[in-house]
């Protein structure tokens, strides 16, 4: 199992990034629905899997080229980060698509950059060749943090989605390793 990293962050908290455990599912599930029910961030209003599902998706990952890992600040999970390999074929194993989420009282704290390069680190050592994410065009924060962790825009899908009143992006990054 790939390692946990502690640290502790500006306000004197200790943070804790590490691999998810079934027993983490729960929470890793209501992290995602808050982020979710913001409605801004994710596509889905409400997190797409019930606690038994992503308890299921835990316990019976392939560990060898995926990561599901979980950011707790102070014992207390605040978000979390996907990856995934890019498919079954042959063709495509040696790229990952990234999901991260973290809940708003959490943000703005250093943890998504830190939980961020966990997962970079991670697909470094699994050999991969590239990370790849979409994020919504509104997410101005989420698309900065990216830049600054060596992603660059590989496309846009211009007026993909319609929230907010208004047409959004979905732009697609990604980081070569």
């Amino acid at each position: 199992m790939w390692k946990s990293w502690h640290s502790m962050i500006s306000t004197g908290e200790n943070l804790m990034i590490r691999p998810a455990y079934p027993s983490d599912a729960a929470a890793f599930v209501d992290t995602l629905e808050e982020v979710s029910k913001e409605g801004i961030y994710l596509l889905h209003e409400h997190a797409s899997r019930t606690v038994s599902e992503q308890e299921r998706i835990i316990q019976y990952l392939d560990r060898s080229r995926n990561l599901i890992a979980v950011a707790a600040l102070d014992n207390r999970i605040v978000g979390g980060i996907g990856i995934f390999v890019g498919g079954s074929s042959p063709k495509s194993q040696f790229f990952c698509n990234l999901g991260i989420h973290l809940i708003k009282s959490a943000r703005a704290r250093g943890i998504g950059s830190k939980l961020m390069t966990y997962g970079i680190s991670w697909a470094e050592q699994k050999n991969y060749h590239k990370i790849c994410l979409s994020v919504f065009s509104t997410n101005v924060r989420a698309i900065s943090l990216y830049k600054k962790l060596g992603f660059v825009v590989e496309g846009r899908r211009r007026e993909q989605y319609y929230f907010m009143n208004q047409w959004v992006d979905e732009v697609l990054m990604a980081k070569f390793l």
